[in-house]
């Protein structure tokens, strides 16, 4: 974070430091299934952007990939506030582990605190 950000020490070291990569709507876009089976009838899948590394996609195009796929949809456009803690608990970890490396990072890191393998 030095090197990077120029940023001083908070007395840990790296491997317990995280920070958000860009936003959870990638880890969304990482399981187009479980937005399906969401949002259901009129989800608009082609309006999502392809990436095998969610983390590569523009931070400002996620959110309104996700309005654009799902204005059509029973439940109306993305919303963060309505929507976003019903959609992560959907989410397949280890498809959004594989497409988010930090995500996989983190998870690992925590694993191996807890004393768990995965």
């Amino acid at each position: 974070m030095k090197s990077r950000d120029n940023w001083d020490s908070p007395r840990v070291d790296d491997t317990h430091c995280y920070l958000m990569v860009q936003a959870m709507e990638a880890w969304f876009i990482a399981d187009i299934d479980a937005l399906k089976k969401f949002y259901g009838k009129g989800f608009r899948e082609n309006s999502i952007p392809r990436n095998t590394n969610v983390e590569k996609i523009d931070k400002d195009s996620l959110e309104p990939s996700l309005k654009q796929a799902t204005r059509h949809t029973s439940k109306g456009e993305y919303k963060k506030i309505q929507h976003a803690s019903k959609l992560l608990g959907l989410l397949d970890v280890a498809k959004v582990r594989k497409a988010a490396p930090n995500c996989d990072r983190l998870f690992t890191t925590l694993a191996q605190i807890m004393g768990e393998t995965i």
